[in-house]
């Protein structure tokens, strides 16, 4: 019984030890594309503070930055451009920040790819929402609308995001390593009420969600602690 004791003992000392020897923190910073309404290349960046737990396995929290630039465009008959005789263009433009507990894991002799899973929420920091929506389908004088709404209280102050994707280390010095991160974001829920059914702007062209996930490609510097 002491021999047990005694060996989970040691494996708590070493474990402790390889988390001190492995703590760092990292920045990083970059851009990235929505899988679907994009319209330009978004920022994104932040910080991050990560230990060991135990052999190839880190754990800790990053604090980030994302920005959302999104373009819907649905129309009659498939036109664009407002050429369709019905539809509904929507901008969208917001950003966060998110807080989330981040877990990541090694492979390779060097460890230098990583898997890591985040997830949090994100604060809304700001952001622009517009409406156009028209249909000039019932003839002149007779139904026919054309309007631009501001829609801008409807992008929703908290969302929860779940992010997944890869981190390569390049090694710089002795406790120095550059990285490129491919991140991909997915959302629990949309950026905007717009378009939901209680909605009193929406249109049978209007997109039920806004929430596309996101790619993002991200570079930055890691220093370890110890």
């Amino acid at each position: 019984m002491k021999r047990i004791i005694l060996i989970a003992f040691l494996s708590i000392i070493t474990s402790a030890g390889f988390a001190q020897r492995n703590a760092f923190i990292g920045v990083y910073g970059g851009g990235g594309l929505a899988t679907s309404y994009n319209y330009d290349v978004a920022a994104s960046g932040g910080i991050e503070y990560l230990f060991g737990l135990f052999n190839r396995t880190a754990f800790g929290a990053t604090v980030f930055y994302q920005k959302y630039g999104l373009a819907v465009d649905n129309e009659a008959n498939g036109a664009k451009n407002g050429s369709g005789s019905a539809g509904l263009q929507l901008l969208h433009q917001s950003s966060y920040v998110f807080v989330a507990p981040k877990l990541i894991h090694g492979f390779g002799k060097g460890e230098f790819l990583n898997f890591f899973v985040n997830a949090g929420m994100g604060f809304n920091m700001g952001g622009t929402e517009t409406v156009h929506k028209w249909d000039h389908s019932f003839g002149a004088g007779v139904g026919n609308y054309d309007s631009v709404v501001t829609t801008t209280a409807n992008i929703n102050k908290m969302i929860f995001r779940v992010g997944v994707g890869f981190i390569e280390y390049l090694h710089l010095s002795n406790k120095w390593w550059f990285t490129i991160t491919e991140d991909f974001g997915f959302l629990a829920q949309g950026l905007s009420s717009t378009g939901e059914v209680t909605d009193p702007s929406r249109t049978s062209y209007s997109p039920s969600k806004l929430n596309p996930a996101f790619i993002s490609l991200q570079i930055g510097i890691t220093h370890s602690k110890y």
